[in-house]
This record gives structure tokens, sequence and C-alpha cells, in this order.
């Protein structure tokens, strides 16, 4: 895992100093409850190969430490992947069982720190080491796919991957990481920037032993040069590939960076591609981040091996990081499948905790906008919309972009709602315009800043057809101004997309406008034997009108029915004397 997601926070270390030995046995004889001499290494690890390894008495739990076996080969700790192991002390075993106690023995599960793969207790590749374990085994059979198939062909052998260093020249990358940073980070906080750049520096010199960092430093590249608008980059497409035919090559052990790419990469399809690959990407996004076992706190997950201590200094800030990732894979796999009416990825549990707001930083917004999507979506019932918009509203339009999601969903909730032929209060209808409106002055906005997110035309054209379809007094008093919008937006892109979008907007307005027409003169027809130009500015006596005594002494047409201050058969009636 490269510190890229996992920052080491050097401001906030203490100095080095030696490992203080704690006067207990080491991890794997206390993991295999053998007898330990207390030695480094002790007998027992020296005699069976194990890796010996004692827990510190200084620093928070959980910290992120880097893969078995590599910190002797010399490669860049820039690339080594990094899974948080569980380190108990008494400050922290009390929450940890409180965690162990929220979670059923089927949702716990067992992360393999040497390939970052996760996994559920009850699955066959943990049994036979569950089995070594219970018969106390010297060496109990590690986490492996035994028997998975019968091995009559060989696996899939590595693809051949190109030299990213051959599409990009540091120049390029400053550029575009620069233009990521200033228009996508603040929405999607999954990277730590400074650390981040300075990994880049050692990449451009230190060879990576792992792809997965490349393919974030494309997913960053591409990004930043689509945001680029007309300066983007030559090759924007070739980059982009590069970092598909890393990802989906099926002979890579997923990492957290292979999940921060891949939210890269759906972010980017979502900006320049159908629906469909852009859900299967989230899709994917979301099961490797379950691979690596993001979705659960590392309190709840069982840790398969011993990991050696102390090869990255331990920061508090790791821990948060890997919420972040997780939760924005979560929420971009959410918010594609509601709004493309598809199924998201539904996890068996989920402990990650919800990671804490940062200012200036849209991610925990937009987690909390894509919590308010239905759960059930087949729900004879429907959205509660009565209960969700006002909590839609509730949250902070502190970017453009929030507010235009907090308008997706919306919409979302409104078509949900109208396909299951359910009323509509006046109330919700105001909340509907009020989002969207808001959303259609952050869409014109970041269109005249070139910042074309995919939903700068999405929400403007959808909100057109919001309000077309609630069909109020209330909602088309604004569609003379959306569509303008619209129009100014179309005019701004110039693509066949924008245009089309527009011109099918226009369609429908024109359909209902006809409607109206033809409902028109529906009702007029109804009138036709009869001239009511007379009446139109006449007030009828309706205390007449509903006169029973009246009515049947004196029984008429609707066109003689008496008008304030007529007669009666010539007569003016005083009708408080009758």
């Amino acid at each position: 895992m490269s510190t890229s997601s996992f920052p080491a926070d050097h401001e906030s270390q203490p100095p080095p100093r030696k490992r203080q030995r704690a006067r207990k046995a080491c991890l794997p004889c206390r993991q295999r409850k053998r007898k330990c001499d207390v030695q480094f290494p002790c007998s027992m690890c020296t005699t069976y190969g194990y890796q010996c390894q004692y827990t510190e008495d200084t620093g928070p739990s959980a910290p992120f430490v880097e893969k078995l076996g590599r910190a002797s080969t010399g490669h860049s700790p820039v690339t080594e992947r990094r899974v948080p192991i569980q380190i108990q002390s008494p400050t922290t075993q009390r929450s940890n069982e409180d965690m162990e106690s929220q979670l059923s023995p089927s949702d716990r599960g067992i992360l393999d720190p040497t390939k970052t793969r996760y996994m559920g207790l009850h699955s066959l590749m943990a049994f036979p080491r569950t089995l070594g374990l219970d018969f106390q085994s010297s060496n109990p059979p590690r986490l492996h796919s035994f028997a998975w198939n019968c091995g009559i062909r060989p696996e899939e052998e590595p693809e051949a991957h190109g030299n990213l260093r051959d599409l990009i020249s540091r120049e390029d990358f400053k550029t575009y990481s620069s233009v990521f940073f200033e228009v996508a980070h603040p929405v999607f906080g999954i990277i730590n920037k400074k650390q981040f750049l300075q990994d880049v520096a050692k990449w451009w010199t230190v060879p990576s032993s792992s792809l997965a960092f490349d393919a974030v430093i494309a997913g960053v590249i591409v990004l930043g040069s689509f945001f680029a608008a007309d300066l983007g980059h030559p090759k924007e497409a070739e980059i982009a590939r590069y970092a598909k035919h890393v990802l989906e090559d099926p002979t890579f052990h997923p990492s957290i960076d292979h999940v921060s790419a891949w939210i890269l990469r759906t972010t980017y399809l979502r900006t320049i591609t159908r629906p469909h690959r852009a859900w299967l990407a989230s899709c994917t996004t979301m099961h490797v981040a379950e691979a690596c076992g993001l979705h659960h706190e590392i309190d709840s997950v069982v840790v398969a091996e011993s990991v050696p201590l102390g090869a990255v200094p331990k920061n508090r800030q790791g821990c948060e990081q890997a919420r972040r990732i997780f939760w924005m894979a979560w929420h971009v796999n959410v918010m594609i499948s509601y709004e493309y009416a598809r199924s998201s990825v539904v996890l068996s549990s989920i402990s990650c905790k919800v990671p804490q707001a940062v200012p200036g930083d849209a991610t925990a917004h937009l987690i909390a906008i894509s919590q308010l999507v239905p759960k059930n979506t087949d729900s004879a019932t429907g959205p509660d919309l009565k209960s969700t918009l006002p909590k839609l509203q509730q949250i902070p339009d502190e970017q453009q972009f929030v507010s235009m999601s907090k308008a997706d969903l919306c919409m979302s909730l409104y078509r949900h709602h109208r396909l299951l032929k359910l009323p509509l209060d006046k109330e919700d209808v105001l909340q509907i315009i009020v989002i969207g409106c808001k959303a259609m002055e952050a869409a014109y906005a970041l269109a005249q800043q070139k910042r074309y997110w995919w939903n700068v035309l999405c929400t403007s054209f959808q909100f057109v057809c919001t309000l077309l379809a609630i069909d109020t007094a209330e909602s088309l008093a604004n569609v003379s101004t959306t569509m303008g919008t619209l129009e100014d937006i179309t005019r701004q892109l110039g693509t066949h997309v924008a245009t089309e979008a527009l011109n099918t907007a226009k369609v429908l307005l024109r359909d209902s406008m006809k409607k109206k027409k033809q409902e028109v003169a529906l009702l007029e027809a109804a009138d036709a034997g009869d001239n009511m130009a007379e009446f139109e500015n006449v007030d009828v006596d309706w205390d007449t009108l509903l006169d029973p005594w009246y009515m049947t002494n004196f029984p008429v047409m609707a066109q003689d029915l008496p008008m304030i201050g007529d007669p009666l058969g010539g007569v003016p009636m005083n009708f408080n004397t009758i």
C-alpha cells in the first residue's frame, strides 16, 4: 500500500527510540498458545521459522504496517501494501470487545495481511486454518484456496504492462495533478495531497513493486486532464487505458491502492461514458474494497498472520483515511445505482465508521446524501419524501457539487415516487423546487468555470423534466428560467450530448403545451353551444342560486340565472325579507 492513502504524519511523531519488549510471549507464541522464552527471536520462532515479534508499549492501536517479507527486499515504501493490525492495550480492549459484541460470528471476517485479502470466518479458505488452530497445530495451514478447483489448467499469466513514465513527463504530472487537487480532490478526498506528492517524487526514480500505485497516479492525471478542458493531455485516453489494464489484471492481489484507483476510474467513467460502464466499475470498486476488508473496523477482523511491527512510523490518520476510501467507494456505487435504477452492492455487514467532516472537503456531505437513499427500493410504499427532503435540505451547500448531488437524489426520489403513482403534497413540491433551483445556480457557475462535472448537464436536464412532470403552477413557473439555464450550459459545452438533451427538453415542453391545448379544446367543445363571453366578468349571485325556494318557484336555465342586483319578475328583491 502506498503512503498516498495512508499518510505518515512525521511532525506529530515522537523521536524514534528502540523497541521496548513487553514482558509477555511474542505474538506467534501467544497465537499458538506456545511457551515463549521472551527472547528475540525466541527459540520457538527460531525452531519453526515463525516471524517473531512483540507488541510495543507506545503508539495508537491499529497502526499500518508493510507487507510481510518486503522490508528486506530493498523495495521503496512508496509501493508497499499496508494493512492495519490490532494491538491490544488496556485502553482499547474494552472498545474492541464492544465492537465484537455488535457483530455476529457470521459477520466477522479474517484478513490475510500478506495479500491484503479478506474473507468471512466461515469461508472454505479459512476453515483448514481454523481447524489447525483448534487442534493446536505447531504450524497451522495458512489462508489458501485449498482444492478450490481441480487444477487441470494453469492459471492466467500476468499481463505485460507498459511504463507509465513513457506516457507522461514530470511537467505533465505537475500540471494535471494541480488541476486534480484544485477541482476533484475537494469533492473526493481519498488521497493525502502532501504525502502523495512526496511518494510520486520517489516514484520517478524508484521502480514500483506494485503497479496499483501507478494506477492511482494515472487516475489523478486523467481526471486532471479532463477538468483542464481544452488544455487536456493529448494521451489522456491512452493513460486511462493503462490504468484500466492494471486494475483488470486478474493476477494482482487487491490492495487499498486498487480501491483508490477504482474510485478514480469510476469517477472518470461517470464523466465520459454511458451509465452501464460506470455502474459496473462502481460495483467492482465495492467488491475490491470488501476483498481488502475495508468495510470493517480492524477491531472486528481477525488477522491471520503475524506482521512485523515498526516498519512504518505509526500515525493516527491511517484508520480515518481508510474509512474515507471505503465510504467514498460506497457513496459512488449507491448514487450511480439509484440513479440508474439498478441494484447496488450490499455487503453482509459494515462496521467501518463514517469519516469525520473536514472543512473544505465534501466527502462527509456526499456520504450523508447517499445515506438518504432508500434501503428497500422495491417497497410499495415508495420513498418517504416527508422525512427525507427536510434532511436533504439540512445538508450544507458548502460546495457546488454538493448542491447538484442533493438535487440528483431529490429528483431520483421523485421519479421513484411518481412511478408508484403516489400523491405529492404541495410542501414536497416546494422543497423539490428549492433544492433544484439551488442546483441550477451551481451548475451554471461550474459551467462558466469550465468544470464540467457530469451533473452540470445531467442535473439541469433532469430538473426541466421534473418540473414538467410535477405540472403545478409552482413548478411550471420555474420552467422558463430553468430552460434558459439549460440553453446557456448547452452553448457553453457545444457537444452533441448537450444539444440532444436541450432538443429533447424542448420537445417535452412543446408536447406538454400541446396536451394542455387539447384539454382546453375539449372543455371549449362542451360549451360550444353557448355564448359565455358576456358572463366572463359577471359575478354570480350564489345566495339566489342556492336558495331552494327560488329554484322551485323560478326554474331557469343556467344562462338565465340572476346576477347580483337583478330584479325577480321586474321587481327588485330583498332576500333578507323573503
